[in-house]
């Protein structure tokens, strides 16, 4: 296993903002992530998981404990014609790109999210009216309360928008099997094609950003319409700036850090509610040592 002290984060986000790690360690498969976990829990040290860095707001000012980055636990198995299983870290356009290769649809969503299997799951990420709920058949986990492994059923794991009941903090995915459905090559790929054209043509594709900023507080009022009725595009902190191309997007215009980002991300939460009584929820998850301030923005 990859174990290193006093790691840089800001190369493990998508965002590339983040203080070092007082220890990073990448597991090369499910076992080692067991056996570390395992360990952690014996010892009682604090630890943090990320895969692949996107949706995630880590402190410029760094994070104690361990920070275990899932991103090498990528193997996918085809286990049934419909039935896939992916490990934690294996990356979702990728995932999309194999099931296509195989005759097999339901992940077309998914090719545009610059995220992981375990972090997919946790959030019940989606797009284009899809979402991770939508294919899950089941995930295995570690439990940290218990010490044990254990396998969620789709109905078990009680999916919502953005969210599911696992708590990271506590559980950590190993990997998810996803029931698919067979379609002709040329349909899925044409699907696939689409929705890369629309990320293209809507989002900062070539700035660091690390997702959608906030969630949809309704299907019919989506954060990035409210957002640019409201000027925030206009709005920028240090170098954190509201994408021009999408407000509901955060960019990086190099070198901004995590205090001016949760500022960015306050002022474009006031700005919403001063002008729609509406107070936006943000879909990122934090990481690190944040002051009261910053948090702000969390407490809806």
């Amino acid at each position: 296993m990859e174990e290193r002290e006093g790691e840089q984060l800001s190369r493990f986000t998508t965002l590339k903002i983040g203080g070092t790690a007082k220890r990073l360690c990448q597991p090369q498969s499910i076992d080692e992530l067991v056996a570390l976990m395992a360990d952690l829990k014996a010892r009682n040290e604090p630890w943090y998981v990320i895969g692949g860095g996107s949706n995630l707001l880590v402190s410029s000012k760094g994070v104690e404990g361990t920070v275990i980055r899932t991103a090498q636990i990528t193997k996918i198995d085809q286990l049934e014609s419909n039935l896939l299983e992916a490990g934690a870290g294996a990356r979702l356009p990728h995932l999309a790109r194999y099931a296509a290769s195989l005759g097999l649809s339901g992940l077309e969503f998914a090719v545009g999210i610059p995220g992981t299997v375990g972090g997919g799951v946790i959030m019940n990420a989606g797009a284009h009216g899809s979402c991770m709920a939508d294919i899950i058949d089941s995930v295995t986990i570690f439990d940290t309360a218990t010490g044990e492994i254990a396998t969620l059923t789709n109905e078990e794991l009680e999916f919502k928008y953005r969210k599911s009941r696992l708590d990271p903090t506590i559980q950590v995915v190993l990997s998810a099997r996803l029931r698919l459905k067979s379609d002709l090559p040329e349909t899925i790929e044409a699907h696939i094609r689409a929705n890369e054209e629309y990320r293209w043509r809507t989002q900062p594709i070539g700035w660091p950003n690390a997702g959608s900023t906030f969630k949809n507080p309704d299907p019919k009022k989506g954060a990035g319409l409210l957002l640019d009725q409201a000027g925030a595009k206009k709005l920028a902190e240090g170098k954190a700036a509201v994408s021009a191309v999408h407000a509901n997007f955060v960019i990086n215009m190099g070198g901004a850090t995590s205090e001016e980002v949760s500022k960015l991300m306050k002022r474009m939460q006031d700005c919403v509610y001063e002008t729609f009584s509406v107070r936006l929820q943000p879909e990122w998850k934090t990481l690190g040592e944040f002051t009261e301030n910053e948090r702000e923005v969390w407490k809806v």
